[in-house]
C-alpha cells in the first residue's frame, strides 16, 4: 500500500489459503490477486521422471543414500543455530553409504561473502560434503534425494510436497506465520535428536516414511499443479498489454548435475576380517578425528593427497595418490618423506592400482574403489604380522551395499 492505494497491479498467489491470510492483513489487495500456482514446484514435478538420471550423474551407487541438508538464513536457521552441524553430520555417516549435499540460502553468501562462507564450511568440504554453488542447484538435489535434513526454509517444504522423507534439524515455529503451511510442516515433521545416533535416525526416517502423512500440507503448495507456466505467462502478457505467443507455455525439466559428487579424500577406516580371503570395510571422513565420535579398534588413517591437513599427513598410515605417471617412483619417494606412513597407493594408466611399502610393490586389479579399499585391508594384515608379498591372489571386500572381487599380483 502507498497513500491508501494498492501498489502491485497483480499479486500472484499459489493457493487460496494465501488469499485468506492476505485478506486478514491487507483486504484492499485481495482484488488484485491471481491464483497462478507455483511454477517452481511445477518444474520439480516435471523433473521427477529424471530422478534416476540425476542420481546417475551424481555418481550414486545402488543402495547409497543422498542426504540433502538445507538451511535458510538468519539466527534461527540450521546454520545459525549450529554452524558446525554439516561437518558433525558427515563425520558420523559412513562415506560409502551416504552422500551429502548442502544447500545454502543465497542470503548467507550475500551477507558473509563467498570467500568467508567457504572458510566457514571448509571442514564440511573436507568431510566430503558437496556445497551447492548455484542458486538453483538445490532443485536437482531435492529430486534426487533420499532424505532432506532442514529447517523452516522453503526447500524442506518443496521436498515434502514431492513425497521425500524429512527430518528437521531446526524447527523455529516462532519464525513463520503460525497459520502458514510451513508452520504446519514444522509442527508435524519428526525432529532430529542432535545428540542421538544420526545413522539410526536417518535410516528410520527413510524406511518408516509415509508420504500420505503430509498429503494435506502438500496440497497447499499449489491449487493448480502443472498449470503455473500457462497461467503466469497469460497474466504477464495481460499486464504488459501485449498479445500472448501462440505456442503453448511449457517448462523444461532440470538440467543434469554438472559433475559427480566427489566425497572425502581422507578417511578413518575400520577393517573387520571375515573369512580367510574376505573383509568388511567401513570408511568415515578424516574430519571425524576432530569430533568426540569414537573410532574403536582396528581403525587407521588413509590420507588422500588432495589438500590434506598437516597433522593428517604426519599421522597417515596409508597415503592415497591421484592418477599420474611414474606411480612406482611416487610411492617410493612419498614413503621416504613420510617415515610414519606404512603404505602408499595410487592408480596407473591401465586402471589398476599400485600398492607399496618401503620394500615391495604390488599391482591391484578391480573396480573402483576396491583397489583403494584393499590398501586398508593390506595395512590391517601387515599390523598382524603378514608381509605384502604374502597377499597375492583373489580377495573379496564388502563395503556398504557392494561386494568387490579383486586380484593382487607381485611386481
Amino acid at each position: 500500500m502507498h497513500n491508501g492505494n494498492v501498489v502491485p497491479e497483480v499479486i500472484v498467489l499459489s493457493h487460496p489459503e494465501q488469499r485468506e491470510r492476505l485478506k486478514d492483513t491487507c483486504p484492499e489487495a485481495v482484488p488484485n490477486t491471481l491464483l497462478a500456482g507455483d511454477i517452481c514446484y511445477d518444474r520439480l514435478r516435471a523433473s521427477t521422471p529424471l530422478r534416476p538420471s540425476y542420481r546417475r550423474s551424481y555418481g550414486l551407487e545402488t543402495g547409497q543414500r543422498l542426504i540433502v541438508v538445507s538451511t535458510t538464513w538468519g539466527p534461527d536457521s540450521l546454520l545459525g543455530i549450529d554452524p558446525d552441524f554439516p561437518r558433525k553430520l558427515a563425520s558420523a555417516l559412513p562415506v560409502d553409504r551416504f552422500r551429502i549435499i548442502l544447500c545454502l540460502h543465497p542470503n548467507i553468501r550475500s551477507h558473509h561473502s563467498r570467500w568467508q562462507v567457504a572458510e566457514y564450511l571448509s571442514g564440511a568440504a573436507r568431510a566430503g560434503i558437496e556445497i551447492s554453488e548455484g542458486v538453483g542447484d538445490w532443485r536437482t538435489a531435492v529430486v534426487a534425494a533420499d532424505l532432506i535434513l532442514g529447517d523452516h526454509g522453503s526447500i524442506p517444504y518443496y521436498s515434502t510436497a514431492l513425497g521425500n522423507p524429512l527430518l528437521l534439524a531446526a524447527a523455529p515455529t516462532h519464525s513463520v506465520d503460525p497459520a502458514s503451511p510451513s508452520a504446519q510442516l514444522l509442527r508435524a515433521a519428526p525432529k532430529l535428536d542432535l545428540g542421538g545416533d544420526f545413522v539410526r535416525q536417518i535410516e528410520q526416517a527413510i524406511t518408516e516414511h509415509d508420504a500420505d502423512r503430509y498429503s494435506g500440507i502438500a496440497a497447499l503448495t499449489s491449487s493448480t499443479p502443472d498449470a503455473g507456466a500457462e497461467l503466469l505467462r497469460a497474466a504477464l502478457y495481460r499486464t504488459m498489454r501485449l498479445p500472448e505467443p501462440d505456442e503453448p507455455a511449457e517448462i523444461s525439466a532440470l538440467p543434469l548435475p554438472a559433475r559427480p559428487l566427489a566425497g572425502a579424500s581422507s578417511h578413518v577406516v575400520h577393517v573387520r576380517r571375515g573369512t580367510e580371503r574376505a573383509a568388511t570395510i567401513t570408511r568415515f571422513p578424516a574430519e571425524r578425528l576432530h569430533t568426540d565420535l569414537p573410532n574403536g579398534a582396528d581403525t587407521h588413517l588413509a590420507v588422500g593427497v588432495v589438500e590434506p591437513r598437516r597433522g593428517w599427513l604426519q599421522s597417515a598410515d596409508i597415503l592415497v595418490g591421484e592418477p599420474g605417471t611414474n606411480t612406482d617412483r611416487w610411492i617410493t619417494d612419498s614413503l621416504a618423506r613420510l617415515p610414519g606412513c606404512a603404505l602408499a597407493t595410487a592408480p596407473v594408466s591401465s586402471g589398476d592400482w599400485l600398492l607399496g611399502d618401503k620394500n615391495r610393490m604390488m599391482r591391484v586389479t578391480g573396480p573402483a574403489p576396491a583397489p583403494r579399499l584393499f590398501a586398508s585391508l593390506a595395512y590391517h594384515l601387515l599390523c598382524r604380522g603378514e608381509r605384502l608379498d604374502e597377499l597375492t591372489g583373489p580377495w573379496t571386500i564388502h563395503c556398504a551395499e557392494r561386494t568387490f572381487t579383486i586380484t593382487v599380483a607381485a611386481l
